[in-house]
């Protein structure tokens, strides 16, 4: 496993590239940080490259619902308990942003090669237990499988891919200084 700054460009050629649902969010989400814009042009130098970008369903499923839940908290901020998301999702002025985010959903699917995150029912009793834990979440362990099984690269700005066994590029300072 090897840590790569984002920053530096493509590290490797005839890759397989999983990007991480904080890295979507920030290259097509919404998300305004500097610390996430050197994902956009690695992004970008990806889909040039020989490499290939994947993207499964549990990395699609994150963004749209995390894109909506971005915009449902910038749209109604005094809703602290986020209580209303599921019936103001429904509602006709919110359906154009709705839109836009299934069209975005869609361009990944159109840019990337899909691919399942499929998991066997016997690794499911461990993952679970693993997510129990409280060090990662269910969403990431699933990803870190997909790579895992694939041999994939990730691209990360989590710092719970950092001891993951794979090869990670990232922009995080915390994480490249290890």
């Amino acid at each position: 496993m090897t840590i790569f700054d984002a920053r530096n460009g493509i590290p490797f050629s005839g890759r397989s590239i999983m990007f991480d649902t904080n890295v979507w969010l920030a290259i097509d989400g919404g998300i305004i940080d500097e610390r996430m814009a050197p994902y956009s042009d690695f992004y970008s130098q990806a889909r040039k490259t020989d490499n290939k970008v994947i993207v499964n369903d549990v990395i699609l499923g994150e963004f749209f619902n995390r894109a909506c839940r971005m915009q449902y908290e910038l749209c109604y901020p005094e809703d602290l308990s986020r209580r209303n998301f599921k019936i103001v999702r429904s509602k006709p002025e919110f359906a154009e942003f709705m839109d836009s985010v299934r069209d975005t959903c869609l361009n990944m699917l159109e840019d990337c090669v899909y691919e399942p995150a499929f998991i066997q029912q016997s690794d499911l009793a461990s993952l679970l237990k693993e997510a129990g834990t409280g060090t990662i979440d269910f969403s990431d362990i699933a990803v870190r499988e997909h790579c895992r099984r694939n041999n994939y690269a990730i691209v990360s700005h989590d710092a719970d891919f950092a001891n993951c066994g794979l090869d990670l590029i990232t922009a995080n300072p915390r994480v490249l200084r290890r």
